[in-house]
């Protein structure tokens, strides 16, 4: 899921780049003036509203990541080692190598650094990296005192985006989180996912094992708590249970799932229910079943941390067995308290 109501662009750069016959190339030498409000929003809308339907890929490279040049100049970028200006030469010289097959269009070319973009929920800066091939022909209706005449002119249609990435400053040791469009189905112009990004499609199951984990989480934390009648305790137990599953099962089939972990009837009810008001909300069915992934699981393990926070004075973990933390009432000092087992200090 994509969210960009509040993202800003930052920066924009264009280029142009010949077809390999004419094997010409024009490098822009400052970025483009931003201060129209309504150039500003325009190629914002142009530039994120195709992005509908998001699959998510990742760069790659069969020797080293770092190898990959679309990757490399992203990291430039995002650790601010390149001003967005140097970088997108690099990409557009990068792009002009890679286009030698005679069909390829001209275009061109542009770069631009957004802030403030919600992917999957999280808050991340992005690039984008467009091409514009097609061009179309527009009216323009010229008005001069009681004279009206016509002319034609052609430019680019924002309701169409040729070629385009944005690329989340999120996930980099997995490839970074990057969105593809390519609307050239030729098979000579696969060079935009195959040669120039170099991407490949995100694994399946590390998306359904993330949603499913996120289910999960999002169903302790909002149905599972004090509010409810159930104790922290309770709380932490079935944040610690659910790690521990996807942590030691290779599959994740839900009614195994809902019979170890969760186990009490109502509260099996209650978490289906939740489920069905999530899926609604995610746009996506999560299926029942699947391979669970190793990479999901554990990018997700810094979210199961169990901690009984009492008053001010105490932070307690709990990784491991509830029945060796007995909580209870202290009637002579009139206060709640744990007592906690273990067999050595460390």
């Amino acid at each position: 899921m994509l969210e960009f109501s509040d993202a800003t662009i930052d920066e924009a750069i264009v280029h142009f780049i010949g077809s390999v016959d004419a094997n010409d190339m024009i490098l822009s030498d400052k970025p483009i003036d931003l201060s129209n409000e309504l150039l500003s929003n325009l190629l914002r809308e142009y530039f994120t509203s195709h992005f509908k339907k998001p699959s998510f890929y990742s760069f790659s490279h069969e020797s080293s990541l770092n190898l990959n040049e679309i990757f490399s100049f992203a990291s430039d970028l995002f650790d601010d080692k390149k001003t967005l200006l140097e970088a997108s030469c690099d990409i557009a010289r990068h792009l002009k190598h890679v286009t030698n097959h005679p069909n390829i269009k001209e275009g061109e070319l542009y770069i631009v650094s957004f802030r403030g973009c919600v992917v999957e929920d999280e808050l991340a800066d992005a690039i984008g990296i467009f091409k514009t091939e097609t061009k179309d022909k527009f009216l323009k209706v010229n008005r001069s005192g009681s004279s009206i005449s016509l002319s034609c002119e052609f430019g680019t249609n924002t309701k169409h985006l040729d070629k385009g990435c944005l690329i989340f400053n999120t996930e980099k040791d997995l490839g970074y989180k990057v969105c593809v469009i390519d609307n050239t189905n030729k098979e000579e112009a696969k060079y935009w996912v195959d040669r120039f990004l170099q991407v490949t499609m995100r694994d399946v199951n590390f998306y359904k094992t993330k949603a499913t984990i996120d289910l999960c989480k999002g169903f302790v934390q909002d149905v599972i708590n004090p509010q409810n009648n159930f104790p922290k305790l309770q709380q932490a137990e079935m944040l610690t249970k659910t790690r521990d599953f996807f942590k030691n099962n290779e599959t994740f089939e839900q009614d195994e799932f809902e019979a170890t972990v969760i186990k009490q009837p109502e509260v099996i009810e209650a978490f289906q229910e939740y489920k069905k008001s999530y899926e609604t909300e995610l746009g996506y069915n999560i299926p029942s079943e699947f391979t669970i992934s190793v990479d999901a699981t554990k990018q997700a393990q810094k979210f199961f941390k169990s901690i009984l926070k009492l008053d001010k004075n105490f932070s307690v973990y709990i990784h491991g067995d509830r029945a060796l933390i007995e909580s209870g009432y202290d009637k002579d000092k009139n206060m709640k308290f744990y007592k906690m087992f273990y067999e050595k200090e460390n």
